[in-house]
């Protein structure tokens, strides 16, 4: 697959490229409009909110849905290039059977995973690098992706060239309509979205406020022929045969927004551990994919780049910074570790199982004491992985108080999310930092959440 993704561009967001009389304008309706842009929108702490999204061209939009999908597909095969089933693969990677209850070790490595991803993409001069690849249904954001871009749309809109602004594809629907058709969903049948308790977005810690934000997706789901009912994850529970039940009634598919391994014990829990274990219940998706987001796949692509068609390997080269195991096995190991130790400043350290940023150690951000001791911990915990450091280009964006309406403009780091469903572009999330922020980009690290708008060039 040949592509110059970026090769003619600097940057991701063109709101510079755009008519100055265009610009002014959305900038003035912008700043007047944008608490009402981001008013009940969940996920980003803190009081600044920028005052607009990012302006992508919708061809770049497109290929780099493409990329993302060759990508997957080359994930997947390096997989399969090591295991047939689900339980082999994670025996290969090395991941307790504590952490995935929820896992059917004799289900195949087949395309059927491949149904929900989010990159973690970073830009460097124009170029997007892919840092993480997410694939896996429990992908939080869409709802904010669509509500942010459908609200700067139809902010920008009444201006003249308004015409050509438009919001990507929403994530929401083509979620939902990817967990009818993979699943093979009925007319009518019950769909169950668990609401949990660990590792939910800023804003929806508490239970009511989680329930009453599922809404939206709920009525995506009933458009798309499905009954979807959010509900706390206690009020699931088995009936004859572990059939899982809400509410007394039988529950065909449960949509899992959550890591299993993160919930702390419940009787809910339990509950469809049995179900999903006796086969009783589909799920969207199935926590084989969970496997197929472990960090060591990307050292995989790198291992094996040189055997792989000519086109793949320049995509591996261009779009996915150099990978790989930590520590490494056999003898490479202290070569390894060498090289690490000396070049701090060109690395990163990652947990290969981690999310959110936790356990991430950025080379240039620490002294050379604390890179030692963080590899010292690395090779005693195994599962890591190092990965070259992309220093990122960085969005020119104003921001505005939503207490104050103060208004301060920064240049701020910032990572890309396309959602893939069924194996297309919707939304995008954009997570970036803030005036004063720092590297790490989670909404729980103080980074905020925004969106694209599509531009049509004339």
């Amino acid at each position: 697959m040949e592509n110059n993704l970026g090769s003619s561009r600097r940057s991701f967001d063109i709101w510079s490229e755009l008519a100055p009389s265009f610009r002014e304008g959305a900038l003035a309706r912008s700043v007047t409009g944008a608490r009402s842009v981001h008013d009940g929108i969940s996920g980003s702490m803190g009081t600044w909110r920028p005052v607009r999204p990012s302006f992508v061209e919708r061809s770049h939009y497109d290929e780099l849905g493409r990329v993302s999908a060759r990508l997957m597909r080359l994930i997947l095969d390096a997989c399969r290039r090591r295991a047939t089933t689900v339980g082999e693969l994670q025996d290969v990677l090395g991941v307790d059977e504590a952490d995935t209850p929820l896992l059917s070790r004799t289900e195949l490595l087949g395309d059927h995973l491949l149904v929900a991803a989010r990159p973690d993409i970073v830009y460097r001069s124009g170029v997007p690098r892919f840092v993480e690849f997410n694939i896996d249904g429990a992908l939080g954001g869409t709802l904010q992706a669509d509500l942010l871009a459908a609200r700067f749309r139809d902010l920008y809109r009444p201006l003249p060239g308004g015409d050509r602004i438009d919001a990507p594809p929403s994530a929401v629907d083509s979620r939902f309509a990817e967990i009818r058709t993979s699943l093979g969903l009925s007319e009518g049948a019950r769909v169950a979205i668990p609401v949990f308790s660990k590792g939910a977005a800023p804003g929806l810690e508490d239970p009511d406020a989680f329930l009453a934000w599922l809404a939206p997706m709920c009525e995506s789901g009933r458009r798309h022929g499905m009954d979807t009912v959010a509900c706390p994850m206690d009020r699931l529970e088995t009936g004859e045969d572990d059939v899982l039940l809400l509410d007394g009634r039988r529950v065909d598919a449960v949509f899992r927004l959550f890591l299993s391994f993160d919930q702390p014990p419940s009787p809910g829990l339990d509950a469809l551990v049995r179900s999903v274990r006796a086969g009783r219940v589909r799920m969207h998706t199935s926590e084989a994919t969970w496997l197929l987001s472990d960090k060591t796949t990307m050292a995989w692509l790198w291992a094996d780049k040189d055997a792989l068609p000519g086109d793949d390997q320049r995509l591996i080269e261009r779009h996915l910074p150099w990978t790989a195991l930590f520590p490494a096995p056999g003898p490479d190991g202290e070569a390894l570790l060498r090289h690490a130790l000396a070049h701090r400043t060109e690395l990163v350290l990652k947990p290969v199982g981690g999310y959110g940023g936790g356990g991430v150690v950025l080379g240039p951000e620490v002294r050379d004491e604390e890179w030692r001791r963080a590899l010292e911990d690395a090779r005693w915990a195994g599962r890591h992985i190092l990965q070259t450091h992309v220093t990122p280009d960085r969005l020119a964006l104003d921001f505005q108080d939503q207490e104050t309406g103060a208004l301060e403009h920064a240049e701020v780091p910032f990572v890309v999310g396309p959602f893939m469903f069924g194996g297309a572009p919707s939304g995008v999330l954009v997570r970036h930092g803030v005036p004063g922020g720092g590297p790490v980009l989670n909404a729980h690290h103080g980074a905020l959440m925004s969106s694209v708008v599509l531009v049509d060039r004339c």
